[in-house]
C-alpha cells in the first residue's frame, strides 16, 4: 500500500497535560506566602493613614482651642460639677465646636442647663469625626450607659453618651495606685476653688497662657483617650485625663472588661492611651503634636503634664 506523501507532516495532536497534585500544593503555598507578606504591609499602611489623621484631628483642636483662648482669654474647662457662674454640667468639647466649622451645632445647645438635659443629648448625638480616632475600633458614635448616682439629676436613662478620643490634660494627678500628686484622680475642686496642675480642670476652671510658666511647648493640653475605656470620658459631660500610669495601661484588660458604672476601674481608665502600637500622639499647648512613646521616662512624662511645675526638662521628645 502506498502512504499519501508528506503524511508525517500533518499536525500532532497532543494530550494536555493536568496540574499534578504537588503542582497543585506548591501554588497554593506560593499564594499563601504573598499573603502572609502583604497583609502585614497593608495594615501597616492602614494605621500610618489612621496616626497621620489622628494628627489631623488635633492639630485642628489645637487651632481650635488658640482660637478660644483669644475669645475668651483663657482655654476652655470642664464643668461637670458646675461651677459658681454656671451650675450646669458640660465638658470642654462642646465649647470649642464654633471654633470646628460646627457652628450649626452649638447653637442647638443649651448651656444653661446640663448637658444631658432638653434637646442637647440630641444635637450631640451624631458622631464628630474631628473627635474620633481612626484606629479606635470601638469609636461607634454613641454608647448606652447608666449614669452614676453623682452624675444626675435625672438624665435619661440609660444616657446615650457621645464618644470622644482625645481627653484634656488635668494635670500630674495620681490616681488610687498610680504615681503623682495629691489629689487622687485630680479631684480638685471640692472647695478648692478648681485650680489644677494641669490646663483644664473638671470645676469650671482652665488656665491662661500666661498661667503655664512651664512653657507652652513643654505643656500638654490634649491626649489621646479611648472613650468607651473609661466612663469618664465623652463629649458631652466630660473628658480628662492624668499622668498616674503609663501611656496604654492596661489597654488589654479594659478591651476585655470595659468599665461600667457599676464597675467603673477608676484607677486604671483614667489615663492616656491608644490603639497606635507603642504610643499614643498628645497636642502641646504651643499647638504642635508629638507622637509619645508609652515607654517614656515617667518623670518627664508626669512633667509634661503640669503647667507650673518648675521641673528642668533637658530634653523633650
Amino acid at each position: 500500500m502506498v502512504r499519501p506523501m508528506y503524511q508525517h507532516l500533518r499536525p500532532q495532536t497532543r494530550k494536555q497535560a493536568a496540574f499534578t497534585l504537588i503542582e497543585l500544593l506548591v501554588v497554593i503555598a506560593i499564594i499563601a506566602i504573598l499573603i502572609a507578606l502583604l497583609v502585614p504591609a497593608v495594615q501597616k499602611v492602614r494605621e500610618a493613614a489612621a496616626r497621620t489623621q489622628c494628627v489631623n484631628n488635633m492639630k485642628q483642636i489645637g487651632v481650635a482651642l488658640h482660637s478660644y483662648h483669644d475669645t475668651v482669654k483663657r482655654l476652655p474647662s470642664g464643668d461637670f460639677h458646675g461651677n459658681g457662674s454656671n451650675p450646669a454640667g458640660w465638658g470642654w468639647i462642646p465649647k470649642i465646636l464654633p471654633y470646628v466649622e460646627q457652628t450649626a451645632v452649638a447653637r442647638q445647645l443649651d448651656f444653661t442647663i446640663h448637658s444631658w438635659q432638653g434637646n442637647n443629648p440630641a444635637a450631640l448625638a451624631n458622631p464628630f469625626p474631628l473627635f474620633l480616632c481612626p484606629s479606635d475600633s470601638f469609636a461607634d458614635g454613641t454608647r448606652s450607659e447608666e449614669l452614676p448616682a453623682y452624675a444626675k439629676p435625672s438624665p435619661p436613662s440609660p444616657w446615650m453618651l457621645t464618644q470622644t478620643d482625645y481627653a484634656t490634660c488635668i494635670g500630674d494627678y495620681m490616681n488610687a495606685s498610680g504615681v503623682g500628686v495629691a489629689t487622687p484622680y485630680g479631684n480638685v475642686g471640692y472647695g478648692g476653688g478648681g485650680v489644677v496642675r494641669g490646663v483644664s480642670g473638671r470645676w469650671g476652671w482652665a488656665a491662661k497662657f500666661g498661667e503655664i510658666p512651664d512653657g507652652l511647648s513643654n505643656t500638654f493640653a490634649v491626649g489621646e483617650c479611648i472613650g468607651a475605656f473609661c466612663i469618664d470620658q465623652n463629649l458631652q459631660s466630660q473628658s480628662y485625663a492624668t499622668t498616674a500610669h503609663p501611656i496604654n495601661y492596661m489597654n488589654d484588660s479594659l478591651k476585655a472588661d470595659p468599665p461600667t458604672p457599676g464597675n467603673p476601674r477608676w484607677d486604671e481608665s483614667i489615663g492616656f492611651r491608644s490603639f497606635h502600637i507603642g504610643g499614643a500622639n498628645f497636642l502641646k499647648c504651643d499647638g504642635s503634636v508629638r507622637f509619645i512613646t508609652q515607654d517614656i521616662d515617667m518623670a518627664t512624662y508626669r512633667a509634661l503634664a503640669s503647667r507650673d511645675g518648675g521641673e528642668t526638662l533637658d530634653t523633650l521628645p
